[in-house]
């Protein structure tokens, strides 16, 4: 059975910094504090996984790690990778879309900073703005060791029209990197049709959609097929992240 997590000292004081960071929300949303203090094997992985001190500084010393996204990425996905990655050595470059113009008809309004940066978001609760590194029709294969695509639904149903996006994914794999998607961040390789035949996993309401587009659908917190890495939900993020090392660090 599993033992009751029971913080120290040490950790009160770290999730004490988490509820200053969360704004109470009269909306749903997923509260990072709460994901890493349940009781449950992934939960207390996360914990570690978001909160303990990097290991190995320099483990990926001199990899590029392509986080793509876009407006309404899931805060947790893309700052816990972001963070954990950086802090073990990595660059993480924020790869986005650009924010074009609209036709009016469709009655859609920007504001000015979404040409800089993204917005974060916890389930259905706006969260802070991350600021873009490189832009989707920039980002070149060569340039990047591995890339990542978060969930949060607005996010990847959005990036999935974006065809540099999707190219991006596609070409990734096709060059035998680390291709990672967790939650609904799939839903971009269901775009680029890379997903027949293959091994996958995602956030549990979608995975009818990797079916249709002829996965080998795995209910597992990670799935690795290859190079094509897959995860469901946020508390799943240390073992995505612990796969795509793997393959890095082998790759040196």
């Amino acid at each position: 059975m599993n033992k009751p997590f029971a913080p120290t000292n040490a950790t009160e004081a770290v999730l004490h910094r988490l509820q200053n960071l969360m704004s109470s929300s009269p909306v749903p949303s997923i509260s990072t504090e709460l994901l890493v203090t349940a009781d449950g094997e992934l939960n207390r992985e996360l914990h570690h996984f978001l909160l303990d001190p990097p290991s190995n500084p320099d483990l990926l010393k001199g990899k590029t790690v392509a986080i793509c996204c876009t407006n309404g990425v899931e805060e947790v996905e893309i700052i816990g990778a972001q963070r954990w990655l950086t802090e073990h050595g990595a660059k993480v470059h924020i790869v986005a879309t650009r924010i074009g113009e609209f036709d009016p008809t469709l009655g859609l309004r920007f504001p000015p900073l979404t040409k800089t940066h993204v917005l974060a978001i916890r389930l259905m609760e706006n969260a802070g703005w991350l600021k873009i590194d490189k832009y989707t029709d920039e980002a070149k294969v060569a340039d990047y060791d591995a890339v990542i695509y978060p969930g949060g639904a607005w996010n990847p149903d959005a990036l999935r029209m974006d065809k540099h996006a999707v190219n991006f994914a596609r070409d990734m794999h096709d060059a035998g990197k680390p291709t990672c998607a967790v939650c609904h961040g799939q839903w971009v390789m269901v775009s680029a049709k890379m997903l027949k035949g293959k091994k996958a996993t995602a956030v549990w309401n979608i995975q009818i959609d990797l079916e249709n587009a002829g996965a080998i659908v795995l209910d597992e917190p990670c799935v690795v097929d290859g190079n094509l890495i897959t995860a469901r939900f946020p508390y799943d993020l240390p073992r995505m992240i612990d796969a795509l090392v793997k393959q890095l660090v082998k790759a040196a």
